[in-house]
């Protein structure tokens, strides 16, 4: 009864994301067909550019929408975001050859508004459908995140397809998705929200106080660095890479996607280790959704290390050598395993905070972007500056970086937390 209350929304949120996955293939190899014009030279820089003009857009609205949403109503956003969405895909159809990259940004504007109303009203009508069940939020928060990569991997495999078959037409034919995703949100039912109808300085001071609980402010960090990773290998930096019109001489993957087919093989490719990242958190949606999230979320750390490991295996097997696939391919997998439990862990745990601020919980769930956003910022904008220098290679150095500084703040939060815990028993 309650799963089918909220299959609407998982429903429309699938379909989304799998707009955004395909989205990501297309405009990689798009860029990638517009690089090997001579008169219309584009760099990994630029790449990133493009992706941190949307991210950049999210977080600035992301909290003003969610606020919004808290005051108003988070079904009208739900509802109403996706037609924006619709707006800014058919548009890209129609993206010029001749300098298109002032074209291309403009409407990454549109994209971050759409993302910055849908998103934090969504997380924020999860936590108040399970306001009464924190167990049912770890499974619900799961639900949603496989729905998320379901769709991506989704996306992936027909964007690497439609771009063989309809190259930048594939773009009008993404735009009819948003039609369905209004419809979910539509049908999505109704849930008591507690609405805030206070001033928005008010509003802004007390956010600011929520902003500041320990708790929160020592999570920021980790949450941002993970969610960096988002934008360093979902984003179009890697099809832009692996699909380049050259070879690296000691990096096999620059360029192993590229000539007649790649958009189909790397779609493959992508899209088989997306689902196989939706099944890991089928696996913890429903196995292990309740064990303590900090617990969870450092799991995962010990999962991009050995993700790095792999990958970095992988790029550098040799020429000829393509039997040690059979040995790094399967760590690569325990990596990616290990991984996937901070997503789900990181929102049942932000979803927790919430309740200390239920009046807020949009306008608090609205973080959720904010920190995707500024995560994929980080991850967009310096990874083409390492995919610049170090070719693939540099996205597993900038990875292992992230993945320090997240180990750290995550080490020093559950320090906090087993001082408050201490410190209950003890009164």
């Amino acid at each position: 009864m309650v799963r089918r209350s909220v299959a609407p929304l998982l429903i429309g949120t699938l379909i989304l994301r799998a707009n955004a996955g395909a989205g990501t293939i297309v405009l990689g190899y798009f860029l990638s067909q517009l690089a090997s014009n001579k008169g219309h030279p584009i760099t990994s820089i630029q790449v990133g550019l493009i992706a941190v003009a949307f991210f950049i857009t999210e977080l600035t609205f992301a909290p003003l929408m969610g606020a919004l949403s808290d005051r108003w109503g988070r079904r009208t956003f739900m509802i109403f975001a996706p037609f924006i969405g619709l707006v800014q895909v058919a548009l890209l159809l129609l993206t010029p050859t001749e300098n298109p990259f002032p074209y291309l940004i403009s409407l990454q504007v549109l994209s971050g508004i759409s993302s910055a109303m849908l998103v934090p009203a969504v997380l924020g009508y999860l936590a108040d459908f399970t306001v009464q069940n924190h167990k049912l939020r770890m499974r619900v928060m799961s639900l949603y995140e496989l729905a998320t990569s379901g769709g991506i991997a989704l996306g992936v495999v027909l964007g690497g397809f439609a771009w063989d078959h309809l190259h930048r037409y594939a773009f009008g034919m993404l735009a009819s998705f948003y039609l369905i995703v209004a419809a979910c949100m539509y049908l999505t039912p109704k849930v008591i929200q507690a609405a805030e109808h206070g001033s928005l300085r008010y509003i802004a001071l007390r956010y600011w106080r929520i902003i500041r609980t320990p708790r929160l402010f020592i999570f920021i960090p980790a949450w941002i660095c993970v969610t960096a990773l988002a934008g360093i290998w979902l984003g179009s930096q890697v099809p832009f890479l692996l699909s380049a019109h050259h070879h690296h001489p000691t990096q096999l993957l620059i360029g192993s996607m590229s000539g007649p087919g790649g958009g189909s093989r790397l779609s493959l490719i992508m899209g088989g280790y997306v689902i196989f990242f939706g099944l890991c958190l089928l696996f913890w949606a429903f196995f292990l959704s309740h064990l303590p999230r900090l617990v969870l979320m450092l799991a995962s750390i010990t999962g991009i290390y050995i993700f790095c490991i792999a990958l970095f295996g992988i790029n550098h097997r040799g020429i000829g050598n393509d039997w040690l696939l059979w040995i790094w391919v399967p760590i690569l997998l325990v990596g990616i395993f290990a991984e996937t439990s901070f997503a789900p862990a990181a929102l049942a745990y932000l979803a927790d905070i919430s309740e200390e601020a239920a009046k807020d919980r949009g306008l608090l769930m609205g973080l959720y972007s904010v920190f995707l956003g500024l995560g994929q910022l980080l991850g967009n904008g310096l990874g083409g500056v390492f995919a610049r220098d170090f070719a693939f290679d540099g996205l597993i150095y900038l990875t292992t970086l992230l993945a320090c500084v997240a180990l750290i703040s995550l080490l020093v939060l559950y320090g906090y937390e087993r001082r408050v815990s201490n410190l209950l028993e003890a009164m």
